[in-house]
């Protein structure tokens, strides 16, 4: 094949994505420059280098702050997925991702290289549950901070540094910086209260998980 032209692998590869997140691209219409080739779709090599350097990395938009912001809240704004599929963070991230409407192609692709580069370095996951969180100059239209919750279809080993296989990926998209500070610290508070972890890993339903949360979170934290 002209090296003219990219394969969805070599494109997958150079964005940093699935080669699921490629095609769910193309069927979104959100990587241009892609035709087929013998049944085969491929990428203008030269354009495609322009397209993906030229992300805007300007300042995101102000969002007012809601100084008050709590756990509970931002995992109603967001969603909790039961038997989440996948073989590695890649592959879950694809899947929360998938499910964020207003995120465009280059906000998934900035967000997933944020979280994959940081979990190089060390692994977010302790007692099995993982709390990924990009930071705030990655995402441009979250207008509301929300808190997504998958609980894996089964335990993955993500290096963590307690040897513990993760059961539990917790995802922040924060709305703005203030937000994303205040929920991190409530959080990761609530992440060293064993009453907190054995309720998480119960995996209730959507309805008792919110409640379960509101009354521990209220009760630590106010």
């Amino acid at each position: 094949m002209d090296k003219t032209f990219l394969t969805v692998k070599e494109l997958s590869i150079k964005l940093g994505v699935s080669e699921k997140t490629v095609y769910r691209m193309i069927t979104s219409k959100s990587i241009p420059f892609a035709i087929k080739i013998g049944g085969q779709w491929r990428f203008n090599s030269e354009k495609i280098e322009k397209w993906s350097s030229a992300f805007p990395k300007g300042a995101k938009n102000k969002v007012p702050t809601n100084d008050k912001i709590t756990i509970s809240e931002a995992m109603t704004n967001g969603l909790i997925i039961y038997r989440a599929h996948g073989e590695n963070r890649d592959e879950i991230l694809d899947e929360f991702l998938g499910m964020v409407g207003n995120l465009s192609a280059e906000e998934i692709i900035n967000i997933k290289k944020q979280i994959l580069y940081r979990e190089s370095i060390i692994s977010s996951s302790l007692q099995g549950i993982s709390f990924m969180t990009p930071g705030v100059e990655a995402t441009h239209h979250i207008d509301k901070s929300q808190l997504f919750v998958a609980f894996l279809e089964k335990p993955m080993n993500f290096k963590a540094i307690d040897n513990i296989d993760t059961e539990i990926v917790l995802l922040l998209l924060a709305a703005n910086k203030t937000e994303q500070l205040i929920l991190k610290t409530r959080l990761t508070r609530l992440l060293m209260e064993k009453e907190f972890i054995a309720m998480v890993k119960k995996h209730l339903n959507r309805r008792e998980l919110l409640e379960q949360v509101t009354a521990i979170e209220t009760k630590l934290l106010g």
